[in-house]
């Protein structure tokens, strides 16, 4: 497997938790939250399939931040909250992932 498609699995993996942790029992609130908690990882799927830099090194910051909320979130669950760890655990794995792909030389053609 690719670095690039294992990324894009990742990418998957955290918005599918996020989205499921956060519709667990739907309302119209939850719902309209998930959409704009979403949203700016639904808009980088695209470029991060092209494997455009820029998009790669936006989502590494972007990241940062939905890490660190997920990660207060499963310490104050005390790490009962499930789906919020696989999201934490995907987060980590992409940035460590992103970050490979960032530093690699660009390719030549």
């Amino acid at each position: 497997m690719s670095l690039r498609r294992a990324t894009l699995a990742c990418h998957v993996l955290l918005m599918a938790a996020l989205a499921a942790s956060i519709v667990a029992t739907p309302t119209g609130l939850r719902v309209a939250a998930a959409v704009v908690l979403l949203l700016p990882l639904v808009l980088t799927l695209r470029g991060l399939s092209a494997g455009r830099r820029a998009t790669e090194r936006y989502l590494a910051v972007l990241l940062v931040a939905y890490i660190g909320g997920a990660s207060v979130e499963v310490v104050a669950t005390s790490g009962g909250a499930r789906l919020l760890s696989a999201a934490l655990l995907a987060g980590v794995l992409e940035l460590g992932l992103l970050l490979t792909l960032i530093r690699r030389p660009a390719a030549r053609g």
